[in-house]
């Protein structure tokens, strides 16, 4: 057998050295190497290898870099940094395309988009450490209480613990949807740190050595004396007004710390019998460093409550024709700038409500020593109901910031609840130096982002959940008490275990954050008996029904719930997609409730003989809702019909126990196990139209696709968080983008850039010859897993293309 081998190594050899003809003069080779190189991730066409060419020849040589690289330039026989380079074979010669890791971006965020903390954040306090910030609010009676969220760049927000255990015996007495927790703050004390927060309008503390926890038995703050109203005999009229609620602290210059309190609502009514009288009281008092106590100094800014102009009740005479009973001074902060103070109050929590702001010179309670500066914060559509701020603070480049929530008053989406705000504030300042804050800019569009160092936190969103770690994750809270008895990650390794009682009903749920989503559960559960059901719920504030009639007629409350669940039902095993709605009835006269009444809108199916399932809920942003079941992730298959929950998506809260939504697993009667909860699936699609965060970009009508993302020019970016890409034992293998261009361009797809991740694919989208003539583009990737996703226009000037949707698509790992 011939060597062949041996044959073309003696080729190439010949191929590169002089032959002498019979003259004894050496001749021109008969071929020339050419040896191709790539450095980094990428490769060449033709590949990288040694090639022989004929002296003369001109070969085209194109770069290729991966999806997560870009080309640099080549080196040797080219000095070009265009893609595709011609070399001249009139020697040997070697080419070197180097490529090099994309990395984007080099620098903080730009412009943000409110909100900073969608869905429910209400009452919210701040506390700042070196560089740290952090958050504390209401937490009502979603348990564990007292969330405390941690950022550096005040637009991503992380959670670092949950204070209050729900089995502590001072919630026992506040179990409604609307008890638990009110308000908190944090104070920095000797060895460690303090969280006060509110139960039944008294406040209590607890204590820990790092905010990380863990944290100590809460404490009652005891009250002080009793508070005798303005101009009343104390010998006659005296009232434990507690410690309030949706309090805050101040600390003044030289350490001393106060408990800025709100009690009460309203106008003193003259009662002189010791009836318990709700009307309001705003009081500073010092607290004890050492014990966290009241030290028994105090303040009196009631007054604030009795000017109408300024968004109190009334006059402490109770004159009803001054009265302005929706009115009254609460969610009181105090701040201190270039010698004077400022105090902040709230006229009410809900829509319409307005911040108002007072200065003075003095920390005195004499009501002609403070200047009423008027209302200092009123939102525009849609967060009109912006008020209930934190303190105004300052960072480290000068600028003045301040957290505010609100409903999305002026939309159909007030049943995410009171959503989080970040606003810079300026001062307008006399020559003494007294100011005016004034809120900066419109709460509804993209403003400019705190001058600080980028951040590598993911922005906060609910998670999507293996329920691979010996603990939940903070971002899943329970209804009031949860037992332990009642749920485990241990059980069952990679599984959380719903264990209700029979007849019962437990949930693991998280804070409903988006206008649109596909929630996807993968759940192990057999039906046995009837009644039996366990699957994955979007609702309000859960109500027993009875708890429904004893609100006030005024407060038109309900209890809304979608859900796609397994079920046994009439002895049968099924997948059930519902949308249920209990509302009180009133009487005749409409003096009160009576009863309840029940609306249910359901579609059965057969459930398959698989015990374990995927089961999917999907709703856009028209308030439309879908069921789907799966097997395997891959196919799914719809139960009945869309349903509208508008009803749910637009109720208020403030008159349903102050929760928004809440979306997550649930278990009826049985155990049901589940190893995946997502609350983003990335593999249903996404809206371009509504990102979480943005720069350069704008919304934009199409008569075809809705609303749709324009303005992409190059760089221009948009980002859609909480994705899952693939998990479960699938990932996604491309990406399809539904796009329309007038002169074409290219969208880059990023995963995590600001936590240094990588570019998965760039999509070239052809010119479609107009905005409303759209194609959809499919790019190929490989990725799986949680991931904030970026969409970055790039190409060449001027607006190059729009898009109105983003899927990614499924295939087996």
């Amino acid at each position: 057998m011939r060597n062949h081998r041996a044959s073309l190594l003696a080729i190439i050899l010949l191929g590169s050295l002089p032959i002498a003809c019979g003259d004894g003069e050496p001749s021109a080779p008969l071929e020339v190497p050419l040896i191709i190189e790539a450095k980094g991730d990428g490769t060449t066409d033709p590949p990288p290898g040694t090639y022989l060419h004929r002296p003369g020849t001109v070969v085209t040589v194109t770069a290729r870099p991966a999806p997560s690289a870009d080309f640099a330039g080549w080196s040797g026989a080219a000095s070009e940094t265009d893609d595709a380079v011609t070399v001249t074979m009139d020697g040997n010669k070697t080419l070197t395309a180097t490529f090099e890791t994309a990395s984007w971006p080099s620098e903080g965020q730009a412009t943000y988009l409110n909100p900073i903390l969608p869905g429910d954040h209400p009452d919210m306090n701040i506390y700042i450490e070196g560089d740290d910030f952090y958050i504390t609010g209401s937490s009502f009676n979603m348990s564990p209480n007292v969330e405390i969220l941690r950022s550096r760049d005040l637009i991503h927000w992380e959670r670092v613990s949950r204070v209050v255990d729900p089995a502590w015996s001072g919630l026992a007495a506040s179990t409604s949807a609307g008890g638990g927790t009110w308000g908190g703050f944090i104070v920095k004390a000797a060895g460690g740190y303090r969280v006060y927060f509110a139960v039944n309008f008294n406040q209590y503390f607890a204590e820990a050595e790092s905010l990380a926890g863990p944290w100590g038995e809460p404490v009652h703050v005891e009250p002080l004396d009793p508070y005798t109203p303005p101009g009343e005999d104390p010998e006659l009229v005296q009232f434990n007004r507690g410690t309030g609620y949706d309090d805050s602290v101040f600390i003044d210059d030289d350490g001393t710390t106060y408990l800025v309190v709100k009690a009460g609502q309203c106008r003193w009514n003259g009662e002189t019998d010791g009836a318990e009288n709700n009307f309001g009281v705003n009081l500073l008092q010092k607290i004890d460093p050492e014990t966290g106590q009241l030290s028994g100094e105090s303040i009196d800014l009631s007054f604030v409550n009795w000017n109408v102009e300024n968004g109190g009740c009334g006059d402490p005479a109770g004159d009803p024709d001054n009265a302005v009973e929706e009115n009254w001074a609460e969610g009181p902060t105090m701040t201190k700038r270039n010698g004077f103070y400022y105090y902040f109050d709230s006229t009410h929590t809900g829509c319409g409500g307005v911040q108002f702001g007072w200065r003075s010179a003095t920390l005195s309670g004499e009501p002609a020593d403070w200047t009423p500066l008027g209302a200092v914060l009123t939102g525009e559509a849609p967060w009109s109901g912006a008020q209930h701020s934190t303190a105004p603070f300052q960072i480290a480049d000068g600028t003045w910031w301040v957290f505010s929530h609100s409903y999305e008053c002026d939309s159909s989406w007030r049943g995410l609840g009171r959503q989080g705000l970040l606003s810079q504030v300026t001062w307008i300042d006399d020559e003494s130096g007294a100011g005016v804050p004034v809120v900066n800019g419109r709460l509804g569009v993209p403003a400019r982002a705190p001058a600080l160092p980028p951040s590598d936190i993911p922005f906060l969103l609910p998670v999507n959940d293996a329920f691979e770690e010996e603990k939940l994750a903070p971002a899943w809270t329970f209804y009031g008490n949860m037992p332990p008895d009642r749920y485990s990650v241990t059980d069952r390794a990679g599984w959380l275990r719903l264990k209700p009682a029979e007849g019962e009903t437990r949930w693991a749920i998280q804070k409903d954050a988006l206008h649109a989503k596909a929630m996807v559960v993968r759940m192990d559960f057999a039906p046995e008996a009837e009644g039996d059901a366990a699957g994955v719920r979007l609702g309000n504030a859960v109500f027993p029904e009875a708890e429904l009639t004893a609100f006030p007629t005024w407060a038109r409350p309900a209890s809304l719930e979608v859900s796609v669940a397994r079920v046994r039902a009439d002895g049968v095993d099924q997948i059930r997609f519902a949308f249920r709605s209990v509302v009180p009835v009133l009487n005749a006269d409409e003096s009160a409730y009576e009863s309840t009444e029940a609306t249910v809108v359901s579609y059965d199916v057969e459930a398959p003989p698989e015990k374990t399932l995927w089961l999917k809920l999907v709703h856009d942003r028209d308030h439309q809702a879908t069921g789907w079941f799966s097997t395997d992730r891959l196919t799914w298959t719809q139960v009945g019909e869309p349903v509208d929950i508008s009803a749910l998506e637009d109720y208020d809260t403030v008159n349903t126990g102050w929760v928004g939504s809440q979306a997550g697993v649930f278990a009826t009667s049985a155990s049901a196990d589940f190893d995946l909860f997502t609350y983003r699936d990335g593999f249903t699609e996404i809206a371009a139209a509504a990102p979480d965060q943005e720069s350069s970009t704008e919304v934009v009508p199409s008569p075809s696709e809705g609303q749709v993302l324009g303005g992409l020019e190059s760089g221009a970016w948009a980002m859609y968080g909480s994705v899952d890409l693939g998990s479960g034992g699938v990932k996604s293998t491309d990406v399809e983008l539904r796009a329309s261009s007038v002169k074409g361009g290219a969208v880059e797809v990023w995963l995590d850039p600001l936590a240094g991740g990588r570019r998965v694919a760039t999509c070239d989208v052809p010119a479609t010859g107009s905005w409303e003539t759209w194609t959809t583009v499919t790019c190929e990737v490989d990725a799986a897993g949680s991931h904030e996703v970026y969409l970055r226009a790039k190409g060449g000037s001027g607006e190059l293309l729009r898009l109105a949707s983003m899927r990614f698509v499924p295939g087996k790992k």
